[in-house]
């Protein structure tokens, strides 16, 4: 567990050049976790700018979420990443753009009906926007879904009673004053003139109740990623004063910080790598057939004043080089968006609409329909989707096994130097002088060879730790609308 302080990512490696290594780690930890993935297994995950994994995610002190882990969790997934990838943007853009253009509609000949039925039932609907204009002073406002009585209806049936109902049972309630329960003083001369319309609606009330209830909860969701309220369910992160669509890490803090104490679940990878030209290397998995990769963005070592030690001194093409690597505390962290709440209007993933909208598209049915029609690819090859998951261990301990008529020299190097800083693809391991890593020198003079070990420090669970980030080995993918 490294604090992300000594740990600011560098420029992302591709990972396509990276893909057998991420590839390897990925298999490895889907067979340690086994049952615990639920049948989700894990895909290849490439790390870029948001850096690994903050799997400290709630403030020791204040039991507030860690704004770093909320801000990780929330991103899109990079749309035809292999492996996968976040993007840029958070999952929460593409939703609000998606979700604003779904409205609730009724079919033609559905329609029809509800028309003919508020006609017959005009004079009772006149005398419920009369009494609610006499009690709030003004009608509200009709938006692109919802006409003022719509909006009227759906703020009796889902804020005059508790838990919320709607208009059919208002319709059926046998005692009106006790369905709705939390009607305000100023809504009490409203009841009977309610009562008095939905009983001229008649059998059509339930198209009145689909269309006004299915749009306002549309509203009440929308208005949740939007502006996230203590009342509709926004959540309080460490990092900023404002409230943000909730997130959730279903994993308790405690079982991730003894899962990564717990050492025997470990991850090994053994590296090959043989020099193949100025800028690169050919790299060969645990056995497998080897890859060439840049080797700034394979792994670097630096070594007192020499920056670029692994480059000039140890992957040379006249020396043996092995890389044994082993990942420890193997651990599974699940999370994801709040789903959204009808019956108490709270929280904002609501994909019921989306999915339906998408099914819809074209037909003459009563249900969610886009409009304008929505463009975005929601198959796996698109942006629309978000992480569920990270499997997640301690930083590696680093064992470089050089094998060269210099070894001697290699050795000296090492022991005499306080500073040595590596990385692996692109990510920093740290430095010794920040008591970080440390690093031990071994020779064997029977075959001419030095090993370098490079230990992470031991986990450490006290003190302020909301900066500790973890390795990332796979994750778990969800395009929520991909089956549509």
């Amino acid at each position: 567990m490294i604090n992300s302080e000594t740990l600011a990512v560098a420029e992302a490696v591709p990972a396509t050049e990276a893909s057998a290594i991420i590839d390897a780690l990925r298999s490895q930890a889907d067979d340690i976790l086994g049952t615990a993935l639920e049948g989700s297994p894990l895909v290849s995950f490439a790390v870029g700018s948001a850096g690994n994994f903050p799997y400290y995610w709630q403030n020791p002190n204040n039991l507030l979420f860690n704004g770093a882990t909320y801000n990780w969790i929330g991103h899109n997934l990079a749309a035809k990443a292999t492996p996968a990838q976040l993007d840029s943007d958070l999952f929460t853009t593409n939703y609000i753009e998606v979700f604003s253009k779904i409205g609730y509609h009724l079919s033609a000949a559905d329609n029809d009906l509800l028309s003919q039925a508020q006609k017959n039932a005009t004079n009772q609907q006149m005398a419920l926007l009369n009494a609610w204009r006499a009690a709030y002073g003004s009608l509200p406002a009709a938006t692109a879904t919802q006409q003022p009585i719509d909006i009227i209806m759906s703020t009796i049936a889902s804020t005059w009673a508790k838990p919320a109902t709607d208009l059919t049972s208002i319709q059926q309630a046998s005692n009106l004053n006790a369905l709705l329960n939390n009607t305000p003083a100023s809504g009490q001369p409203i009841r009977p003139v309610l009562a008095a319309y939905l009983n001229a609606l008649g059998t059509s009330v339930s198209l009145q109740n689909a269309t006004t209830m299915n749009n306002g909860y549309l509203q009440n969701a929308l208005l949740a990623v939007q502006s996230p309220t203590a009342a509709n369910g926004g959540m309080a992160i460490d990092t900023i004063s404002q409230l943000v669509p909730a997130y959730a890490v279903s994993t308790p803090l405690n079982d991730i910080i003894n899962g990564l104490a717990d050492t025997s679940n470990a991850v090994p990878l053994h590296m090959s790598v043989k020099r193949t030209s100025e800028s690169e290397v050919t790299v060969s998995v645990n056995g497998s057939t080897g890859f060439s990769i840049p080797i700034f963005d394979f792994f670097s070592v630096s070594v007192g004043a020499s920056a670029s030690y692994f480059s000039d001194n140890i992957a040379t093409s006249s020396n043996s080089v092995d890389i044994s690597m082993v990942f420890s505390g193997v651990t599974l962290v699940n999370f994801g968006p709040v789903s959204f709440n009808p019956s108490l209007n709270t929280n904002w993933l609501w994909m019921e609409p989306i999915t339906e909208a998408i099914q819809n598209a074209g037909a003459d049915v009563s249900g969610f329909h886009f409009s304008p029609a929505c463009t975005l690819d929601f198959s796996p090859n698109g942006p629309f989707g978000y992480l569920t998951g990270v499997a997640i261990s301690n930083y590696p301990t680093v064992q470089i096994t050089v094998t060269s008529s210099s070894y001697q020299s290699i050795a000296t190097t090492f022991q005499q130097s306080s500073t040595v800083k590596a990385s692996f693809l692109g990510i920093p391991l740290a430095s010794v002088t920040e008591s970080s890593y440390s690093h031990s020198v071994q020779t064997n003079a029977s075959n001419s060879s030095v090993t370098i070990t490079l230990t992470p420090p031991a986990p450490s669970v006290s003190g302020p730790v909301e900066g500790s980030v973890a390795w990332i080995l796979g994750a778990q993918t969800h395009y929520p609308a991909a089956s549509a």
